[in-house]
């Protein structure tokens, strides 16, 4: 019966913060569309401008990015996203609240968490299937690779940016706050330094693995906040 009992309050906690931020989900992922229709124009206009020999030799040859424009959108989005779910229930106080149902902190924070990864992870394979298409529209197959390869530690960066800004959120100390958000801000960094197109390939694997380890560190902050709060 307390199986089932926190297996109910969990899916409760799911579906309120699916109705919290499914709004401002749609609002991010139509924001997020506009701006790569933005990029399949200006790529357009590249091959109204020039011969379309002239444009594969930049982008092949030269290493010219036509889709730069995109760096910033995932990482943009996963801050939002954060502020978004956490920020209310912070100056709310409602994660005091929840932190103090019958259900082990983990597994509610968890569930917070997994949301919001959910959310950012549409929104980013949205991203990565229109660059794809539009790609594929003006360029050789090849360059599709290349592009998937350049977008993706962006993309990564911005699930870092949804990790750390939470990391920072969630602490409950001030300048342990600052502290965690600038520890983010780095990390989110790793993934946005100028490299070659496809440049981050020999280590997106080691970037990976630092965005898993992101994941159960969010857990910290969490229990400082809610062992703080018992009196």
């Amino acid at each position: 019966m307390a199986l089932q009992d926190g297996t109910s309050m969990l899916k409760s906690v799911f579906f309120k913060e699916y109705l919290k931020i499914r709004w401002f989900f749609f609002t991010l992922a139509a924001l997020n569309l506009v701006l790569m229709l933005y990029i399949f124009i200006d790529t357009r206009q590249l091959f109204i401008m020039d011969h379309a020999e002239m444009v594969w030799y930049r982008v092949l040859h030269l290493g010219q990015i036509h889709y730069d424009d995109l760096k910033y959108a995932p990482i943009a989005t996963g801050i939002a996203l954060a502020f978004i779910q956490y920020l209310p229930e912070m100056m709310g106080e409602r994660l005091r609240l929840s932190l103090h149902l019958p259900v082990s902190p983990h597994r509610l924070i968890m569930v917070h968490v997994l949301v919001g990864l959910a959310a950012i992870g549409l929104i980013i394979m949205l991203d990565l299937v229109a660059l794809a298409l539009l790609t594929y529209r003006f360029f050789p197959a090849e360059v599709v690779w290349i592009s998937f390869l350049t977008a993706l530690p962006w993309c990564m960066a911005g699930v870092a940016a949804y990790l750390g800004l939470t990391f920072g959120l969630l602490e409950p100390g001030f300048l342990s706050k600052l502290f965690n958000i600038a520890i983010a801000a780095g990390l989110a960094n790793l993934f946005l330094y100028p490299a070659e197109p496809g440049g981050y390939v020999y280590v997106l694997f080691a970037l990976f693995l630092l965005v898993l380890f992101m994941i159960p560190a969010v857990l910290l902050p969490a229990y400082r906040y809610r062992y703080r709060r018992v009196t």
